[in-house]
C-alpha cells in the first residue's frame, strides 16, 4: 500500500497541488485577520470550515481524480494493479493533504493571533485556547474525511466543474441550515459545523454562540454531540469509501 501511496503523490509534485495546501489556509487567515478583528480567531475557523476547506478538498480532489480522468483511466486500466488500491490511495493521498492543509490553518491562525495581541495591541472578544484551537482542528479534519471519496466519485462521474458545483451547494445548505436540526447526523455536510458550536462556541452562520443570537439554542451547547456526530462522519466516510471503491473496481470488470 505505501507503494501506491508513494506513486500516487508522485502524480502531483509538479502540479498547483502543494501551491494551494499552503496558499488556501494562509488566504482564509489573511482575510479574517484584515476584515474581522475582536473575533479574528473564531472567524477564521468559521470561514475555514464553511467555505474555504469544502472549496479547498473540492479542486485538490478535482485534481487527483482529473488526472486520470481526462485520459478516460486508460493510464491506469491495463496496470497490472489491484484497482481497489489504486482508489484507497488517491483517498490516502486526500486525506494527507487535506491534514496538511488543516495544519496550516491552525498554526497560522494561533500565530496570527499572538501576533495580533502583542504588536497591534487588539483584545480579542472571544479567544479559544491553543488546546480547543488543536482540538478543532482535528475534530474538523476527522468530520470532513467524508468529502475525499465522494468528491473524487463525482468527479469520475460528472466532470471537476459540476462536482464543485453539486458538493459546494449541497455542502452549503447542509452546513448552515441542517447543522442545527437534532437529526444533524444523518447528513453529513452538516456535522463539521454542528461540531465547532460546543468546540469552539460559534455558530454555522459565524455569530457567537450565546443565548439572542440569531439561530441560537441551548441544544447547540452541548458537548455530547461531538460523540454523535464525531463517530457519524467517520461511518460516512468509511461507506464513501467503500462504495467508490466497489464502483472503482467495477470499471475494470466492465472493460
Amino acid at each position: 500500500m505505501i507503494d501506491y501511496f508513494r506513486a500516487e503523490k508522485l502524480k502531483y509534485r509538479r502540479t498547483a497541488m502543494n501551491g494551494i495546501t499552503f496558499f488556501m489556509p494562509l488566504l482564509t487567515v489573511a482575510l479574517a485577520a484584515w476584515l474581522t478583528h475582536h473575533y479574528f480567531s473564531v472567524d477564521s475557523y468559521n470561514w475555514w470550515y464553511i467555505g474555504m476547506y469544502p472549496g479547498f478538498l473540492g479542486i485538490m480532489c478535482g485534481m487527483i481524480g482529473g488526472k486520470d480522468k481526462r485520459k478516460k483511466n486508460y493510464t491506469i486500466w491495463p496496470l497490472p494493479c489491484k484497482m481497489g488500491r489504486i482508489w484507497d490511495s488517491k483517498i490516502l493521498v486526500g486525506a494527507a493533504l487535506s491534514g496538511i492543509a488543516m495544519i496550516f490553518v491552525v498554526v497560522l491562525t494561533i500565530f496570527a493571533g499572538r501576533v495580533m495581541e502583542s504588536v497591534r495591541h487588539i483584545q480579542f472578544f472571544v479567544s479559544p485556547s491553543v488546546g480547543v484551537q488543536i482540538a478543532a482542528g482535528l475534530v474538523m479534519w476527522a468530520t470532513t474525511l467524508w468529502q475525499i471519496p465522494f468528491c473524487l466519485f463525482l468527479t469520475q462521474k460528472v466532470g471537476i466543474f459540476l462536482m464543485l458545483v453539486i458538493h459546494m451547494g449541497i455542502y452549503t445548505i447542509l452546513a448552515t441550515v441542517v447543522s442545527l436540526k437534532s437529526w444533524f447526523a444523518l447528513f453529513p455536510g452538516a456535522i463539521t459545523a454542528r461540531m465547532m458550536c460546543p468546540v469552539l462556541g460559534v455558530l454555522p452562520n459565524g455569530l457567537i454562540l450565546q443565548p439572542g443570537q440569531m439561530t441560537y439554542s441551548p441544544q447547540l451547547e452541548e458537548m455530547s454531540s461531538l460523540f454523535i456526530g464525531i463517530p457519524a462522519a467517520l461511518l460516512w466516510f468509511g461507506l464513501f469509501w467503500l462504495a467508490g471503491r466497489r464502483w472503482f473496481e467495477g470499471q475494470v470488470a466492465s472493460k
